[in-house]
């Protein structure tokens, strides 16, 4: 890939890899740093999905042992372009949010009471950050064994807790964090991060008499889209069933 060899620091890269045979998490951000650079220097802010997929197969090309075989493809970690994730798609997606704050001061909405007040959470060990966040996000997107799911939304709980409390981006809170709707006990963890054990308990022995119908309230005032709409239609469907848990 000409893009690594014409550069100093992708030379790093291809060296690591000829004397170890693979790249250290650093490494593989630098490689990954170093690709997205490259297209949009090509390609400006809107880069295809097609050169994003065409790069993450030049990974693997070059660097087998990066290949994941697991996936169909094996190099959806690096993009995946049917769900538009992997390393490549969430470094873009850090660079466009790092020039949009750059560029243009952001109105902040003052936020008051309930689920919209932005709480303080204790300090958490191993909260990732940057890059290393966007990392753990896309692996959540494509792993099946369940106790990394769980480690990997502990990691990225205070980030999530950022996006929550965004009106820009609240609405897709499900959209970057998928695993709430189909691993059982995400939500628990989350409460149990923010507010302990204890109360966590309580928070499900009360879900159905005195939770339940105030989520609802607030999700109607979110930004509406298909996914939000469908679990509404669900859970106002569900009246005569109010003994189910948050998952």
């Amino acid at each position: 890939m000409q893009i690594l060899s014409s550069k100093p620091a992708g030379l790093t890269v291809i060296k690591e890899y000829e004397e170890t045979g693979s790249l250290k998490d650093s490494t593989r951000r630098l490689m990954v740093n170093i690709i997205v650079a490259h297209m949009r220097e090509k390609e400006g802010r809107a880069v295809s999905k097609g050169a994003k997929e065409f790069h993450a197969f030049g990974i693997v090309s070059l660097f087998p042992t990066l290949k994941d075989p697991y996936s169909k493809k094996g190099y959806e970690h690096f993009y995946d372009i049917q769900s538009n994730t992997g390393f490549l798609e969430w470094r873009m997606k850090t660079v466009q949010r790092k020039s949009r704050t750059s560029s243009t001061s952001q109105s902040r909405v003052e936020l008051k009471g309930g689920p919209t007040l932005l709480r303080t959470v204790g300090a958490l060990d191993d909260q990732r950050m940057g890059d290393e966040c966007m990392e753990a996000m896309s692996l959540l997107h494509h792993t099946t064994d369940h106790d990394t799911v769980f480690k990997k939304m502990k990691e990225t709980f205070h980030y999530r807790q950022q996006i929550l409390h965004d009106p820009q981006r609240s609405a897709d809170v499900l959209q970057m964090f998928p695993r709430f709707l189909d691993v059982k006990g995400l939500i628990s963890q989350d409460f149990s991060l923010m507010f302990g054990v204890e109360v966590a308990s309580r928070f499900l022995e009360k879900w159905s008499t005195s939770f339940k119908e105030k989520v609802i309230q607030e999700a109607r005032k979110l930004k509406e889209t298909a996914l939000l709409k469908r679990h509404l239609k669900a859970a106002l469907k569900e009246d005569s069933d109010t003994t189910d848990d948050p998952e």
